[in-house]
């Protein structure tokens, strides 16, 4: 699908110095000592390899890891922002820079409803200057990884989307872009692909099962996916249904990775509980809110030394799902969720490596590609009917439609772009105001 930009093309020389400028941080640079923590470091031992805060909070953060004025914990090095948190922290951004600025500068009139480009321009560079605060503040003498996501109404618009991206990049250059997956728009592997072609890293979020986040390594060797694990055992009032998906998506990417080469780190994401880290020591990457990195760090119950790695652990005998859930559900089901079947590899693996995928950008032929191989499922679009339900809450309605007729992991992955756009949409009426005052 294309949108008729009024930047597509523009954004060069001093338009980008200009838009450089406006997502300037608003914290001066500082270079702290690092120094590591000991339960944190424990995790780099075993293999993890990053290890991130989800949040947008600066101060939050700062009053988690440092030490004094001049120190910090040096294991948490970077930061994931989504909408939800963007949200938490936008009207403290809003009273420091004035979105107008930025509509007077590249011709948007104050006269019309805002638009799209208009509205996520602004985020845009809004999401910016968060990064550039965070890696200002945190970055020490390594780099400072931030992961920024594209704005929601770009979802279906992959030209735009991959513009933004750039932009995005350009202005805070320590961004990984956060490309969520959305399953009404397979166009986002071809975002996501073309990114990374380019350079740009991409974190493939709103990811719930091993089967995605073997397609997004293998279609488009994206830098980052993740598996929620938290909203994994929320909606399916499961104890270790979510260590069991992470370990099983880990332990795919390493298959891939030794095979084949690929790239791809999972993050194990929606921690909820610091006893998290030990059920799943060693994976490639954690995000945590900071009240549980705080949480892991004071904890007295497992020492350092008592950690040990759980890659060739499986949890598949004891995931502690309950019986309304199991009966509503299914056994067979929930597996899909860290199952990957050896034909949906195969066809990832071979299609991936033709020349029509290589030059694909068409989304209808993608999800035909998949829908003749037999995984068309992983994909789903709405009927005006379902928005409802899907709208309805970040986790499934146990009794609802769509969760008896979708795999699980579709529909997790619906309802948490769902969640991601009403933030967005309140957050683009909170700009288009600052723009009318």
């Amino acid at each position: 699908m294309e949108y008729d930009s009024l930047l597509a093309g523009t954004i060069t020389g001093d338009e980008f110095d200009a838009m450089r400028e406006l997502a300037r941080p608003a914290h001066p640079f500082r270079e702290p000592k690092l120094i590591p923590h000991p339960r944190l470091n424990a995790l780099r031992r075993l293999g993890t390899k990053k290890i991130y805060a989800d949040t947008a909070d600066i101060g939050e953060l700062n009053g988690t890891i440092s030490i004094d004025e001049s120190s910090i914990y040096s294991d948490v090095d970077g930061n994931t922002i989504n909408q939800p948190l963007v949200h938490n922290v936008i009207r403290e951004y809003l009273d420091q820079w004035d979105p107008q600025v930025c509509s007077d500068r590249f011709g948007f009139s104050v006269n019309k409803p805002a638009t799209l480009e208009q509205t996520a321009l602004c985020y845009a560079v809004l999401c910016a200057k968060i990064g550039n605060d965070f890696d200002h503040l945190f970055t020490g003498r390594r780099s400072w990884e931030v992961s920024l996501q594209l704005h929601m109404g770009l979802t279906t618009f992959p030209n735009l989307a991959k513009d933004f991206a750039r932009w995005m990049h350009r202005m805070a250059p320590s961004a990984i872009i956060k490309v969520p997956f959305v399953p009404y728009a397979p166009e986002c592997f071809i975002v996501a692909r073309d990114l990374e072609r380019e350079g740009i890293p991409v974190n493939f979020t709103s990811t719930f099962s091993a089967r995605q986040v073997v397609a997004a390594a293998l279609l488009c060797d994206v830098s980052r996916t993740n598996i929620f694990l938290g909203r994994l055992d929320q909606g399916l009032e499961a104890c270790l249904l979510g260590a069991q998906v992470s370990l099983e998506a880990q332990r795919a990417l390493r298959r891939l990775r030794h095979t084949l080469g690929v790239k791809t780190l999972l993050i194990v994401a929606s921690i909820r509980n610091w006893d998290t880290f030990v059920q799943t020591a060693g994976c490639d990457v954690y995000t945590a809110p900071v009240n549980v990195l705080r949480d892991w760090m004071k904890q007295d119950q497992i020492a350092p030394e008592q950690l040990t790695s759980r890659l060739d652990h499986s949890y598949g005998d004891c995931l502690g799902i309950s019986a309304r859930v199991l009966s509503l559900i299914g056994t067979e089901r929930i597996a899909r969720l860290y199952d990957v079947e050896p034909s949906f590899i195969d066809f990832l693996q071979s299609f991936g490596s033709t020349q029509e995928w290589r030059e694909l950008n068409d989304a209808e032929t993608l999800f035909t590609r998949f829908e003749e191989a037999g995984y068309g499922d992983m994909f789903y679009s709405p009927r005006q009917d379902d928005w409802a339900e899907i709208r309805g809450g970040k986790v499934p309605d146990l009794n609802g439609s769509l969760t008896q007729r979708l795999p699980l992991d579709t529909l997790y992955s619906l309802l948490a772009d769902a969640d991601f756009e009403k933030h967005q949409e309140e957050m683009d009426d909170q700009i288009a105001r600052h723009i009318r005052r």
